[in-house]
Order: structure tokens, then sequence, then C-alpha cells
């Protein structure tokens, strides 16, 4: 079995833990402060406990019929996208579509190769009856909503044992920028970050607050012009975890990143930190930003109306795309103060090339 999921999990402890010292916190997340019961044991996964969740018949997400709305803005973004890397093997590719609750306000679209999926896309409703690209991302593992991913944590944590025959309930569910299981064992229920598999301190207040929560539909691609074009995406190649370098800690709030000045900001090897002061579990932080991605609207199609928007290329080899104004209405950025003795004019010039 793909060990990926677990050594990530192991190491991200240790990491918040001294991340937490140096906060000055006192409490740690319920994931974050005890081992599973796998390593305290030090016992191995049996061949029984992962085909015994691939048998859970409430272990699955079943896709499910779409507007046809909604499959031709979805089409339209794919077809711009895969124009260029990361995103070339999208051309000819297969969707498939998931109702994310609560009141299945947002999709998730799974883009496959065959049977394997290589990126996917969550688009959300908007008020005027239109959509919007809420996130999007490729590759082939650490995705959100990665049932195979999930089924491993499962294990791992030893929350449904081998020998479990009572009632399984997943939903997908999914707030502002943070995907989000829902996992009902009997009356036991699990809220888990259905991207870095984290089970979340969540009340049943708190997460019905949380979740019904909606994203603006500014500074995002909307289904409302149909000429947006997205540039060539930009990796600066910097810091992807948040723990392996706390100095941005130290560094103050950015006042403001856009698309006029995230080219010099991130530079070559740079990289930016997220984080939403004491709400991190609601948001998925904190994670680095490494790169990002412009859409562009040309003049004729909107004279008097923002021209780009920005995507925030985050996360683990910052394969997940997230709109950049989002980011700075939920919480912070902060410089990690890595490659600021590059020159300035090396940094444009860099990121110039990527975008042309």
């Amino acid at each position: 079995m793909n060990s990926n999921v677990r050594s990530r999990t192991v190491s991200r402890r240790r990491s918040r833990l001294l991340l937490v010292l140096c906060l000055g916190l006192t409490l740690l997340p319920t994931a974050s402060a005890f081992p599973s019961a796998t390593e305290a044991q030090g016992s191995r996964i049996t061949v029984s406990q992962a085909v015994s969740l691939e048998l859970q018949p409430g272990l699955t997400l079943k896709a499910l019929p779409s507007p046809q709305s909604l499959q031709d803005f979805t089409a339209l973004t794919i077809s711009r996208l895969s124009a260029a890397a990361p995103f070339t093997e999208w051309k000819n590719a297969k969707t498939e579509f998931y109702p994310l609750g609560p009141g299945t306000h947002s999709w998730l679209v799974n883009v496959k190769n065959g049977e394997q999926r290589i990126g996917y896309l969550i688009v959300s409703a908007t008020q005027d009856g239109g959509y919007l690209l809420s996130e999007y991302g490729a590759g082939t593992s650490g995705l959100p909503y990665s049932m195979t991913e999930l089924r491993q944590f499962l294990v791992q944590e030893e929350l449904i044992p081998s020998t479990y025959s009572g009632k399984t309930e997943l939903t997908a569910f999914y707030a502002p920028m943070l995907p989000v299981w829902k996992l009902t064992l009997d009356k036991q229920t699990y809220y888990i970050n259905a991207l870095t598999l984290e089970i979340l301190p969540w009340s049943l207040s708190k997460a019905n607050s949380v979740l019904n929560g909606t994203l603006p539909a500014a500074g995002t691609v909307t289904s409302v012009e149909h000429s947006w074009t997205p540039k060539r995406a930009f990796r600066s190649g910097g810091q992807d975890d948040p723990y392996a370098d706390l100095q941005w800690l130290a560094s103050p709030k950015l006042k403001l990143v856009n698309g006029e000045n995230v080219a010099v900001l991130l530079g070559t090897g740079g990289a930016l930190a997220f984080q939403s002061a004491g709400k991190n579990d609601t948001t998925g932080a904190p994670f680095m930003i490494t790169g990002y991605q412009s859409w562009e609207l040309s003049a004729q199609a909107s004279p008097n109306k923002t021209k780009a928007v920005i995507y925030a290329a985050s996360g683990l080899q910052g394969r997940r795309y997230l709109p950049l104004t989002a980011l700075q209405q939920t919480g912070t950025l902060h410089k990690l103060p890595q490659s600021q003795n590059v020159a300035s004019g090396t940094i444009v010039q860099a990121a110039d090339f990527m975008l042309k």
C-alpha cells in the first residue's frame, strides 16, 4: 500500500507541534494531539483491513447527472486550461460530476484518463444562477476527495474496525476553500478535511456554520463572461510545506497581493504562507503558495470590469489553484524570507517569461 498518506500525516503532526509551541498555543486539534492506534501499537495495516473498507457499501461517491449549463461551463474551462502545462493531459479527457453539499451548491468534477483521475475542478453556483470556478488542480494524487487516500486514512486511524458491521454513511461537503468528508458510523459522526485527511474538531453547530458559507463571485472565473483565457501557470519551485521552515511566522502580513506584484513576491524559489489566525480549521490553513495562474479578459469583452483574476498555486507541489482574492478575504499572507536576495529584475523577467 502507498505509504505517502501515513508518512505525510506523521510528519505533519511533528511539525504542527513545533508550530503550536512557536505560537504559544495550549490546545491542539484532535487529529494532531494523539497518535493513531495503529502507530501506538506499532502494527501494520493488513490486507483484510483494506479489503473490508472496499466492501463497506457506504464508503463510495456516486456520480450523478448534472445540469447541461454546468457541463457546458466545465467543458469550456477544461478546454482552455488544457492548452498549456500542467493541464495538457486534460485534452479529450472524460469527466464525472459529483454533487457537494450542503444543498448541492457545488459540484466536484473529476477529470479522468480512462479510469485514472488526472485532475479536478470544483464549480459552485452563484446567486444569479450562473457558475464560478471555486478551485482546480492537476495530478494523480494529493487532490481533494480521493477515495483511495481516505480508505488508507481510515484503516490507519482504525476509525472503522475490520469487524464493523453497522451503518456507514459518507457525504462530501464543500465550504469556501475547504473540502470536507462527513463520515457517520451508527451514531458517531466525524468531519474530516478531505485534502489533508485530518479530523476536524467540530460540533454540529460549528459544521453547519462553516459549511453554509459561500464564496463571493468577485475575483473568480464565472460563467457570466465566456472569454476568460488562462495564461500559462507560473511555479516558483519554492518551499511547499508550511512546517518545514517557520520563518514566515515572523514576517508581517502582506497588505495587498495582486496580479501586479505576485510575480515579484514569489520570484525564483520564493513562497508565501497563508494562515487564518484562530480559524485555520475552517480554511485548511496553514499552507504555502508557490505559484499562480492569471485568467484574463479582453478589453473588448469587458471594458469597464476587472481584466484579470489570479488563482494561487497552493499546497504540496502547488497542485491546488485557489482564488487569490478569497485567500485575502479569509486570512493573511506572509512572505517566507527565502529568496529576498534575488535581484528583482531577474524575478520579473522569469515570471514574465513563464506567463508568455
